[in-house]
């Protein structure tokens, strides 16, 4: 039978629907070979980025440090005494280091660690930083002892500090029990330590909060 112009006109456009089918689902099973091919090749990168984000985090650094600075502003309430400004200088210099070395892992690591996370770790580091800066006012207004006040929002900071370190441990596979006991020592002492403290001027700090 002789092939006519019409069966010609029908074989090309057989064609084009054939490959109008077949490219978009080629095109999907080669992104999807892709995707798992760099998910491969990424995993021991994100599990070594939440390895150290548990150091940094945890009891070998974070979670002690947080353990003195609750332990220092306590006292000085209780005792109604200053800090030392040599400790003073330590913290804010530890904080600033936290804050650095968290701020660095989240830039390198940035193409592997989820939303989550980063936003966890975010928030750790405003705490971190409002910490300093409360801890540089006590350093400049030397030799005083915090007011009821700046004491009582101090703890406060340190407790929602201690919070979201330990829900970002939790959430990296971590049950650390010395941030645990001490989220729940600090909430305690923080409802039941003193009546409510007397009205007082409000305190401007650095970094654009007042107390």
């Amino acid at each position: 039978m002789p092939i006519t112009l019409d069966d010609i006109e029908l074989s090309v456009i057989a064609a084009f629907i054939g490959l109008a089918v077949t490219l978009p689902i080629t095109y999907l099973i080669v992104d999807r070979i892709i995707d798992n091919n760099e998910k491969k090749k990424l995993g021991p990168i994100e599990k070594l980025a939440k390895e150290r984000l548990r150091s940094k985090l945890g009891v070998g650094f974070l979670t002690t440090f947080l353990i003195t600075l609750v332990i220092d502003i306590t006292s000085a309430s209780r005792e109604k005494s200053p800090i030392p400004k040599d400790v003073l200088l330590l913290h804010i210099e530890k904080l600033k280091t936290a804050q650095s070395d968290l701020e660095t892992l989240l830039g390198v690591y940035s193409n592997v660690l989820d939303v989550e996370t980063a936003r966890m770790t975010n928030d750790v580091i405003l705490q971190i930083e409002h910490l300093q800066e409360d801890f540089e006012y006590l350093a400049e207004t030397q030799p005083r002892p915090p007011t009821e006040s700046h004491a009582s929002h101090m703890e406060q900071v340190l407790l929602k500090t201690v919070h979201l370190t330990k829900a970002e441990l939790i959430a990296l596979g971590t049950d650390n029990a010395q941030i645990r006991a001490l989220e729940d020592w600090l909430t305690q002492y923080t409802r039941e330590r003193r009546p409510l403290p007397k009205k007082e001027e409000p305190i401007a700090v650095r970094g654009g909060h007042t107390i």
